[in-house]
């Protein structure tokens, strides 16, 4: 089952662009803020 991301995340690190593609659980109580939340302290943690 392919859907549309619900967001797309471009970042640029040195030098480098990533592009993330963000798809939300329709389900999950979190909002759109925790979830931004969650990607910047996980890509702070690599």
């Amino acid at each position: 089952m392919s859907r549309k991301p619900d967001g797309i995340l471009i970042k640029k690190i040195r030098g480098k662009t990533f592009v993330s593609e963000i798809y939300f659980d329709k389900e999950s109580k979190d909002t759109f803020q925790d979830k931004l939340l969650k990607i910047v302290q996980a890509e702070r943690k690599e």
